[in-house]
């Protein structure tokens, strides 16, 4: 990679995110782009790739307002890093879009390779409506690039229909979980109290946020990457400990198995995040109403700090010709009471400011969820205390990639889960050096 790529993210410093707090931009009123970034005032098209469900609603509402700043949506072939690897590769060739979706973890990546912009030039005022936490996860070396979307807090669902019948209630540290866990394969020794997956290294990473970990520092152009760190190795050793003693399942999520196992009473808790609602029709949709939410367990009884499983923003590509007019698309959607309202309607976000989770549409709790009136509630008090990493590592695809090919093996093999921390440390760190970064150690 070459040096000014390095020095691009080798600097990029993101507080802890709190997310607590920040403003809508003109509450009530109709969506307005900005002025034309050529300066003309033709009617121009943006081009934005999105995969989300319900983002069409979106943008026919801004483009219902806007006749002369029109929005094309297009949904890309693959979702992730398949879509950002496409990105990097078609930056050169100048044929991106205007404006792409892009997970937190992700955005340095897409920095690193000059593929998305600033829009400080374009949207004014941010920091007047966000505090500095929330708009932490998009700014870099004093920059911004994008606006907060959602928020994706961490959170325990469990079966509140089996908890009542046999005596036991929800935990409230791991050391409670893990006793729970006893307790319930004792009462019912063909169930468990939840899963350990190795098939989402954003879950982990989330457990590890919780437990203070810091996977990636930078300091000027140098890099330190500390995946197998104290903390992490804690998280690693306490779910090891559960899967040995046969107190937790180590079917993936996602996989068929976990599904019937949700569906059919087997599993009767998750380690799961916000937006779990959204997922569990398609997983248990014979429990609808059973399932309840409470924070996630804590380390520390009384701690409150959460780690976070998901949340994006947009960006605006470097390819883009009119940067103007996308950064206002994308404050509006994110930003506005009319923008947030449609994305927790049809795209079942959560806002990331604390005016969007106090919104009439989240009154009510998700249909899955009707049983607990306050979901929303607990979710808004819940991000309130989240943390991310202080920064995402420029390659956290591969990071990821090893998460799920070495703890995946360690369940095969059945050797001691703190053991992958290591590879995925090994892999991180060689391939960092590989593409150009320095790295410390």
């Amino acid at each position: 990679m070459k040096s000014g790529k390095t020095a691009v993210v080798g600097v990029l410093v993101a507080a802890a995110l709190t997310l607590a707090g920040c403003s809508s931009s003109d509450s009530g009123s109709a969506p307005t782009g900005g002025s034309s970034s050529s300066g003309s005032g033709e009617k121009i098209t943006l081009e934005f790739v999105n995969w989300d469900g319900g983002m069409d609603k979106v943008v026919a509402a801004w483009n219902a307002a806007n006749p002369n700043v029109q929005v094309k949506l297009t949904k890309p072939s693959g979702t992730g890093y398949t879509l950002y690897n496409k990105l990097i590769t078609n930056n050169k060739a100048g044929t991106n879009p205007d404006i792409t979706q892009v997970e937190y973890q992700a955005l340095p990546a897409l920095i690193a390779n000059q593929v998305v912009v600033p829009i400080d030039d374009y949207v004014k005022g941010l920091d007047t409506k966000y505090d500095k936490a929330a708009l932490s996860q998009v700014q870099f070396e004093g920059k911004t690039y994008g606006v907060p979307q959602n928020v994706c807090p961490m959170v325990f669902f469990y079966r509140k229909d089996v908890f009542d019948q046999l005596g036991l209630k929800a935990p409230a540290t791991w050391d409670e979980y893990a006793a729970t866990a006893a307790a319930l394969k004792k009462a019912a020794p063909k169930k468990f109290i939840g899963n350990f997956t190795a098939a989402d290294p954003g879950w982990f990473a989330g457990l590890a946020q919780q437990a203070g970990a810091n996977w990636w520092k930078a300091d000027g152009d140098t890099w330190s990457v500390n995946i197998n760190d104290a903390a992490s190795k804690k998280v690693a050793d306490y779910w090891d400990g559960l899967i040995k003693k046969g107190l937790v399942s180590p079917q993936p999520n996602w996989s068929a198995q976990w599904n019937t196992d949700m569906n059919n009473g087997t599993l009767v808790g998750w380690v799961g995040a916000q937006w779990g609602p959204n997922q569990l029709p398609s997983i248990a949709k014979d429990t609808a109403g059973k399932w309840a939410a409470v924070p996630l367990p804590a380390w520390t009884a009384g701690d409150k700090t959460v780690g976070i499983w998901g949340g994006e923003t947009e960006a605006v590509t470097a390819n883009s010709k009119h940067p103007a007019e996308a950064a206002k698309f994308i404050e509006w959607m994110n930003s506005s009471e009319e923008g947030m309202s449609i994305l927790v309607k049809d795209v079942q976000a959560f806002p990331a400011s604390k005016q969007g989770q106090e919104l009439p549409a989240l009154k009510t709790p998700p249909p899955f969820m009707s049983n607990q009136p306050d979901y929303n509630t607990l979710m808004a008090t819940v991000s309130a205390n989240v943390r991310s990493f202080d920064i995402w590592g420029p390659n956290a695809n591969v990071t990821f990639d090893a998460y799920s090919n070495a703890f995946g093996a360690a369940l095969q093999n059945k050797t001691a889960l703190s053991g992958a921390l290591d590879t995925m440390q090994e892999a991180t760190v060689s391939d960092m050096k590989k593409l150009g970064f320095q790295v410390a150690g």
